[in-house]
């Protein structure tokens, strides 16, 4: 079984659909790590939740984008008491895209994905998936979920993950500077601003072999995402 960790998708689709394509992934015998923020930017959250849910032997880590999506979809408020910045920081998105749905599907992929997904995951090869950080002076255990969802601290210092073989984090794009993912000390990170002008990235944790989608514009045309 190998481990594949796949970026911020930020209801990127056609993006998913491609690197799982163009990934060696095996569904059902390996295993598939999403570093969180499925949602907000582009169109497709419900399918990119729909598709993920498919996927067996799956561990789906929570990101702020995420927490937020999930707050919203736990409270269902009237449209004038939604959280004014997730709607404004590519919400809007995630939001009219589940208007297009029945309200099943919404209280189906907050109950069954959502509501399901880790503050961080930890593998039997001390590999840790984070979505945005953590202090590596403090056990991970001991943190705050909170903390995890947002801290950039660790990328931006480039300190090493204490402890661990490897450490995969999103949510700081590398995009523009590169559309590559980059390694500080040994911290990966994958997300390649799927959310912006950048690609999406899919790695497998031992060989640090990786496939990307198309620029993810592109797939959109006419689409702002979280650019516009």
């Amino acid at each position: 079984m190998e481990t594949y960790v796949v970026g911020d998708i930020h209801g990127a689709f056609r993006a998913l659909e491609q690197v799982l394509e163009r990934s060696p992934f095996r569904p059902g015998i390996d295993r598939l790590v999403q570093i969180g923020d499925v949602s907000d930017g582009w169109t497709e959250t419900p399918e990119c939740v729909e598709r993920l849910l498919t996927i067996p032997n799956s561990i789906w880590l929570q990101g702020n984008h995420d927490s937020w999506t999930t707050d919203w979809m736990a409270t269902q408020p009237a449209f004038e008491d939604i959280e004014y910045i997730w709607y404004r920081q590519g919400g809007q998105a995630t939001y009219e895209a589940y208007q297009c749905f029945e309200p099943e599907v919404t209280q189906r992929h907050y109950q069954e994905f959502f509501s399901k997904q880790l503050p961080y995951f930890l593998d039997e090869y001390d590999n840790l998936y984070v979505h945005g950080g953590y202090d590596p002076e403090e056990p991970i255990e001991d943190q705050d979920p909170y903390d995890l969802i947002w801290n950039r601290t660790l990328w931006s210092t480039g300190e090493i993950a204490h402890g661990y073989a490897a450490c995969f984090i999103g949510h700081t794009p590398t995009w523009p500077e590169s559309i590559l993912p980059v390694q500080r000390s040994n911290v990966w990170n994958i997300d390649q601003g799927a959310a912006y002008g950048g690609c999406l990235t899919m790695m497998n944790a031992r060989t640090k072999k990786f496939v990307q989608s198309d620029i993810v514009q592109t797939l959109y045309p006419g689409v702002k995402g979280r650019g516009g």
